[in-house]
């Protein structure tokens, strides 16, 4: 430890007031070594710098000091990190110790952007995340948001924080990290930190020498680890405090190797290193070492099950966690929902846990309060039937979990069992506390169609040369020159063919002087994150089904067949490369493996409509479609469980996370594959279809965004609206079984919930029975939000776009544009066209019966007839009210025009589900056009884009609208 800062430490002095820590007299410094070297290498003054430390040495107030630094420079700022739930976590964090200090209270300059979700904190969409003062995000996530609208061919006004950075070498993820990194490195930055633990010393020299910056390592722990191998000749253990000193000592006597008589000996000594976390190999070792833990500790009797989560759907993991709870126990895992682990998570920061059985999942950069671990480092290689280490750097990693900073442990402990002298050898490797497994390097062939369509979608690069060096000049080319010649030297031929098959596909295209650019449907491609692959087959796929598929769209007068087009689109994308690979790409997504054990469902019956109709070759996306249809309708994650043996909620979790992903990736494809704007001689042959066709095609990608929500919450589409009425920060929130008991009820409607009656309030009580303390604060709630729901959406909205319009000429018109009804609506609305450099003509004069009111004409795109729909008393526009304009238009001589219906203040929710299969008609709500009219003031949207997103049938959002503007 320092009790001092370097003399040029660089940082100011709401930073050492708020960012620095203090000794326990509240006076003088108190630092680790490592962010001691890391401010004297100039971290605190601006200096760029790779720090390689290992855990808890305070690495994130390194990366804090980074971003002050930036923030106070007016600099963006951004912090990349490997998970939403780490994601989540550091926002928080960043909340708390920054809002106040360096963001002048303002909630909106934080943001958070993960593959879930893009949030301010004020829980706002931002307009451009980009611009934010601070961003907090996944490295795909800032990778897709970045690459959007071009990539900036400067960026040294930003400060990038990478923690985590050994990602670079994931076998999954490594290329996406380093596509990153070389763009950013390409534009460069302001400063750039990058954080890792698990780096070997060659390879964080070469690191930071690609990247530019100064090299920082520090390898003393400010709390002591002490790994200890248990083997049959005895204890052999090194501390980090003297990592060349191996001691040996005998074992006290009747010792066995085994993973709870280990367990039985620690939590017996004085004092005990509890809590004890035990790092499994498989979910299957996990839970078959907690049930004979269980049976140890409960001694067959049955304790009371805890009530930790009764709120929660019943799971299998929960049924289990309850009973574990009491006896001081738990598990950790992927099996687990995000609030079944928070649960856990709870418990163990609170001191409530003496044992956790977990697999990595409670490695990955989380702060908890550990004592001891038990890591059992062996893993079954399945190609080569056998089980081998696994490697030093995910030991290393679990490891530094133990004894961390901040919690009451002098020292943690790592324990390893080596029951033969075989294993006692291979686990020898673990005591060498130098040695780590080198970074692979994960740019490579399999990926050159995804990359080079990344690299020219985003504007970086222009030309085969271009691609050709940009690649062999990142980190896995330099490293590929160097180490495999021989292979290095295919590159140029292999990036080649990738561009003869993106250019065949029309994904891109290729001029006379060698200039290449993507079109349109290769930029929405790229963006998308999926695999260029992936993008064409499903769009293949869905332009020779999107007549039939349409006709499956329900619409007020047919309800069409809901189960049978979600069922197919979702097959669809379980098919895809993405999930099952392809003939130029491996999968990127995986199912679980029990969806191949036996077939669910007999397929046949969709056999001409499947993207696959040979099903039966393949039982994963059929199983995996069925799964997700039940949940979409109200199966309980147990029943689904239930499937499969050894299906779990986690699994299942996973699965409709994948898909969501796609399905929103696929939703914009769609959309550019069926602009009426694109020439003909820039579509794929495929594309050269009938007008007709092409309306059938975009009816499609409004209902496929809708069905991605319907699977991220699981709910059925008529009550999928009802999480709409959750607020972050608000008193309650609906859950998704409460949502299905209003329905089960018959309540699915706006003006049932919001009712007073003595039968109303009974039905919500009912559904809230378990809510503790009372029920009835909760029901008071969901009738209160459901009145005031659209109202005070609409201000939050309204005071929003006030504060920023303010930037924009003639502010006072936002005001004027949300609280006016009537003709004052039409006034406005007819205002903001005008100051917008809008065309339109005013089609209803008043002296022609029943015309619809505008004729809206948009740069580069046709024309659009817009009706006004105004409500007073915030009443919602109704369904017959929303589509009065297709009559109208049709009298009116506009039978070929797309119709939009400006519902203020908005529209009721059970419209939308039901428009898209007219194929010519959108709504859209005042707040949400006003998104994207402020966005047009600000220079983030153009008209263009504007048309784009009104002329898609179905229900026009904010959250639908592109973050940049597209080159």
């Amino acid at each position: 430890m320092k009790f001092e800062l370097p003399e040029n430490h660089g940082l100011s002095a709401a930073t050492l007031a708020s960012l620095v820590h203090r000794e326990d007299d509240g006076e003088g410094v108190s630092l680790t070594d490592a962010q001691f070297a890391a401010l004297n290498a100039g971290v605190g003054r601006g200096e760029s710098a790779l720090v390689v430390s290992p855990t808890s040495t305070g690495k994130t107030q390194i990366a804090l000091w980074a971003i002050a630094h930036g923030l106070e420079q007016n600099c963006r700022t951004v912090y990349l990190l490997t998970h939403r739930a780490l994601a989540r976590q550091k926002f928080d964090d960043f909340r708390s110790l920054l809002i106040g200090s360096h963001l002048g209270g303002d909630l909106a300059s934080l943001v958070i952007a993960t593959g879930d979700y893009v949030e301010a904190a004020d829980g706002s969409v931002p307009r451009n995340p980009l611009q934010a003062p601070l961003v907090v995000a996944t490295y795909e996530k800032y990778l897709a948001l970045l690459s959007a609208g071009g990539v900036p061919a400067d960026m040294t006004s930003t400060v990038v924080v990478c923690d985590e950075i050994q990602l670079i070498g994931d076998e999954h993820r490594g290329q996406n990290v380093e596509v990153l990194l070389s763009l950013l490195r390409n534009a460069g930055w302001k400063q750039f930190v990058g954080l890792s633990a698990v780096l070997q010393a060659r390879d964080a020299q070469e690191l930071a020498h690609w990247l530019g910056v100064v090299l920082v390592v520090e390898h003393k722990r400010e709390k002591p680890l002490r790994y200890e191998c248990w083997a049959s000749g005895g204890i052999f253990s090194v501390e980090t405090a003297a990592p060349e000193n191996i001691t040996h000592t005998a074992h006290a006597g009747g010792i066995r190797l085994d993973v709870l008589s280990t367990l039985a000996v620690l939590l017996n000594q004085r004092p005990a290193p509890s809590p004890i976390i035990v790092f499994c190999a498989t979910r299957r070792q996990i839970y078959e070492l907690a049930d004979g833990y269980f049976k140890s500790v409960s001694k067959g009797i049955s304790g009371q099950l805890s009530l930790a989560f009764d709120a929660f759907p019943a799971t299998s993991a929960n049924s289990r966690l309850a009973q574990y709870l009491p006896f001081r126990f738990a598990v950790h895992s992927a099996d687990l929902t995000e609030e079944e682990r928070s649960v856990i998570e709870q418990h163990l920061l609170e001191g409530k846990l003496d044992v956790v059985f977990a697999t990595t999942t409670l490695a990955a950069g989380v702060n908890f309060p550990l004592g001891a671990a038990i890591i059992l480092w062996e893993r079954w290689n399945f190609d080569q039937r056998r089980f081998e280490p696994i490697p030093s750097a995910e030991f290393h990693n679990m490891a530094g979990r133990v004894g961390r900073m901040g919690f009451e442990h002098e020292h943690g402990r790592v324990i390893f069992l080596a029951q033969q002298e075989q294993q006692a050898r291979a686990s020898r490797q673990y005591l060498d506390l130098g040695s780590l497994p080198p970074l692979e390097s994960r740019i490579g062939p399999s990926r050159f169609d995804q990359l080079t369509l990344q690299l020219v979608a985003s504007g970086l690069c222009a030309s085969r040369a271009e691609v050709d060096s940009l690649v062999k000049s990142t980190l896995s080319g330099l490293r590929e020159e160097d180490r495999n010649t021989s292979a290095f030297l295919s590159w140029s031929r292999l990036l080649g063919q990738s561009i003869d098959y993106l250019v065949q596909e029309a994904l891109l295209l290729e001029a006379s002087s060698g200039r290449l650019v993507a079109t349109q449907l290769g930029k929405a491609i790229a963006h998308s994150g999926l695999l260029p692959e992936t993008g064409t087959v499903l769009v293949r796929h869905l332009v020779k089904q999107a007549s039939i598929l349409s006709g499956y769209l329900p619409a007020a007068a047919s309800p069409g067949d809901a189960n049978k087009l979600a069922f197919l689109t979702v097959a669809a994308c379980f098919s895809s490369p993405e999930f099952r690979g392809g003939k130029r790409a491996k999968q990127t997504r995986p199912l679980p493996f029990q969806m191949g054990e036996r077939f669910l469902i007999d397929a046949d019956r969709y056999k001409a409509e499947l993207i696959e109709p040979v099903w039966q070759s393949d039982p994963h996306p059929i199983n995996a479609a069925k799964i997700t249809i039940d949940w979409i309708n109200g199966a309980t994650l147990r029943d689904l469980e239930n499937s499969f043996e050894t299906l779990s909620a986690g699994h299942l979790r996973d699965m409709f996370r994948n898909v969501c992903w796609v399905l929103q990736g696929v939703a914009s494809i769609i959309e550019a594959a069926a602009d009426v704007r694109a020439p003909g001689m820039v579509r794929l042959p495929y594309l050269l279809i009938p007008d007709d066709q092409l309306a059938n095609l975009r009816k499609l990608p409004r209902y496929i965004r809708r069905l991605a929500i319907r699977v991220a919450e699981g709910l059925p589409d008529d009550v999928v609206w009802m999480t709409w009425l959750n607020t972050r920060g608000g008193a309650f929130a609906l859950t998704r079984s409460e949502i299905l008991g209003l329905r089960l009820r018959g309540y699915v409607s706006l003006d049932q919930l919001m009712l007073g009656t003595p039968e109303a309030d009974a039905v919500r009580l009912s559904v809230f029975e378990k809510v503790q303390p009372s029920p009835h604060a909760k029901a008071n709630w969901l009738r209160d939000a459901s009145r005031q729901w659209k109202q005070q959406q609409r201000q939050r909205v309204a005071e929003r776009h006030a504060v920023r319009a303010k930037r924009c000429p003639n502010a006072q018109h936002v005001e004027t544009y949300y609280t006016s009804r009537g003709t004052a609506f039409e006034a406005a609305f007819e205002k903001v066209m005008q100051l917008l450099n809008i065309k339109f003509q005013r089609l209803d004069d008043k002296t022609v019966t029943g015309a619809p009111d505008y004729l809206l004409e948009l740069t580069d795109s046709p024309p659009l007839v817009i009706e006004l729909k105004s409500k007073v008393n915030d009443k919602l526009v109704d369904y017959n009210s929303a589509v009065e304009v297709l009559a109208a238009s049709e009298v009116h001589g506009y039978k070929e025009t797309f119709c939009v219906t400006l519902c203020h203040p908005g529209v009721d929710p059970s419209v939308p589900s039901v428009i898209n299969a007219c194929g010519r008609l959108a709504v859209v709500e005042s707040h949400d056009l006003g998104e994207a009219l402020l966005r047009l003031c600000e220079g983030n949207l153009t008209q263009a884009q504007l048309w784009q997103w009104l002329a898609t049938p179905g229900q026009a959002k904010a959250d639908d609208l592109p973050f940049r503007i597209y080159p």
